[in-house]
């Protein structure tokens, strides 16, 4: 079964226009969620980036029984799309439109580098900064890749869980703190003029 979710950078008062059935934390000052719908790998790259150029920085991935793909992003920079799971020599058949946008050429190696040098830039806005060579572990990775590519970077990877009325009160309370908050900024803009 395919699962698709995002996690970004939990920053007070972004309001974010994301597909997200909800977010928990997933790490210090992230959060995370699985995205409701059948987005296909370039809506998944957009959702991304619009979440960074909102929140700072953002991680989507799609995960399929055979491959993962994934795509980082944070503001003002390009994005970083990466594949987890795969073997250079054994890339399934679904797994296409995933290399071609993450770029793979002739060489696999080449672009192992260069992508766990790209994320390893990407992570200083995540709760750990690992270096290149960690991440290029973790991407040739086969088993259990997506769990750790976020223990690398100081996250857990979300959970789908029902939500319970206690979470349903907290995530009440917080709105109406976010609406409040925004309407004191209003007061203190009408006040100053």
């Amino acid at each position: 079964m395919d699962r698709r979710w995002l996690a970004f950078r939990d920053q007070a008062g972004a309001v974010l226009n994301t597909p997200l059935r909800s977010s928990l934390p997933i790490g210090l000052n992230w959060r995370g969620g699985f995205l409701i719908g059948s987005q296909e790998i370039t809506a998944l790259d957009e959702i991304a980036r619009s979440t960074a150029d909102q929140a700072g920085a953002a991680v989507a991935m799609w995960e399929t029984p055979t491959f993962t793909y994934g795509v980082a992003s944070r503001r003002d920079h390009e994005e970083v799309p990466f594949l987890l799971g795969v073997a250079p020599t054994a890339i399934p058949d679904e797994a296409t439109d995933a290399v071609a946008r993450c770029g793979i050429g002739p060489s696999y190696a080449a672009w192992r580098q260069h992508t766990a040098q790209a994320l390893a830039a990407w992570s200083v806005q995540t709760p750990r900064t690992p270096d290149a060579l960690e991440v290029d572990a973790v991407l040739q990775l086969a088993d259990d890749a997506v769990e750790a590519w976020c223990r690398l970077f100081g996250m857990a990877v979300p959970v789908e869980r029902e939500l319970t009325p206690e979470d349903q009160a907290a995530m009440a309370r917080a709105a109406l703190a976010e609406a409040a908050e925004r309407r004191r900024k209003r007061r203190s803009v009408d006040v100053a003029w």
